[in-house]
């Protein structure tokens, strides 16, 4: 099987994403594919590389644990057996019998993924980061840090990568034009629960709120992102009601219904009791008709009169 056919066995024509001109001169110097996007393929198909020992693997319980709850969310970087072998023809008896792939970065993962009995892995083939020349191997890796279209984990994926073949993220930050604390918070998306992955690919959490969780506990890590959301949340909400003001219905002669005066569980954010009005009287949302059409409003009153304990309350009688 040659390279190319290999890449057009995973399908590197129709998934592959659009090649910088680094990564095409890379490819027509090694003569290899080059990087494609993600697909899937039987585990089967694809053999550990001898250069990570399976014995040295470690217990990967957990992972294939989380394989089984929520899937594989990052690819596991794989090249064809011959693009392996064509820089070390001595390796032949170490990959296992009828292997098309070798693994380059996610050895774990496919041991995981085998004792989780998936029928398929997420890949990403990469004939490049199988050479042995350091300069090529360099730009092969720069070149995929540079990609265009990767998502925030894929994006993080590159860079850790180029992080290990530099051995430090100062050296790596230098050679991208990057800051080294940037490539610090987008490299911690990797040591994220894999739930928080998930949801971070599927769009159901902001980025923003999952960087820098690396050094929290599973549980923590989860707590300090709803927390983070929380707070975001709160301050466009607070901008947002600054921006519009708040809309009074009713003319100087509406009839006043006035609020149900029935305290909250914090007296401290009890409204304050109002003085009779007249017909003639100015009315405020509190003190008369509650801005029902409008929505901004509504919430402005509520955070002034309600504990937030309350204000959870009502927000799940609301969803329901």
């Amino acid at each position: 099987m040659t390279a190319r056919r290999a890449a057009d066995r995973v399908g590197a024509p129709s998934f592959g994403a659009a090649q910088s001109s680094r990564g095409r001169a890379i490819a027509a110097v090694t003569g290899v594919a080059p990087i494609t996007g993600a697909t899937e393929i039987p585990p089967s198909e694809i053999s550990f590389n001898p250069d990570n020992p399976r014995d040295e693997l470690g217990d990967v319980s957990d992972l294939t644990e989380s394989f089984n709850e929520v899937g594989q969310i990052v690819a596991l970087t794989i090249a064809t057996v011959d693009a392996y072998l064509a820089n070390r023809p001595d390796r032949q008896g170490d990959l296992e019998e009828g292997a098309k792939f070798v693994v380059i970065d996610g050895n774990r993962r496919l041991k995981a993924a085998r004792e989780a009995g998936l029928p398929s892995v997420k890949v990403m083939l990469a004939d490049e980061f199988a050479t042995t020349d350091e300069s090529l191997l360099e730009a092969a890796f720069i070149a995929n840090a540079r990609r265009q279209g990767l998502s925030e984990l894929e994006e993080a994926q590159a860079l850790d990568k180029l992080v290990k073949f530099y051995g430090s993220q100062h050296k790596a930050a230098k050679r991208l034009g990057m800051s080294q604390p940037l490539i610090s918070q987008k490299v911690s998306l990797l040591s994220l629960t894999p739930e928080l992955q998930a949801d971070l690919e599927a769009g159901r959490r902001n980025v923003s709120h999952l960087r820098n969780l690396a050094k929290h506990s599973p549980v923590e890590q989860r707590r300090e992102a709803d927390r983070r959301a929380r707070l975001d949340a709160e301050k466009k909400s607070r901008r947002t009601a600054k921006r519009r003001p708040l809309a009074v219905p009713g003319g100087d002669n509406s009839v006043i219904t006035p609020l149900d005066t029935t305290a909250p569980a914090d007296p401290a954010r009890a409204p304050q009791k109002h003085k009779p009005q007249g017909d003639n009287s100015v009315i405020t949302p509190e003190a008369g008709l509650l801005p029902w059409t409008d929505p901004s409003a509504l919430n402005e009153i509520a955070r002034r009169n309600m504990t937030e304990e309350d204000r959870l309350t009502l927000a799940k009688y609301l969803a329901q």
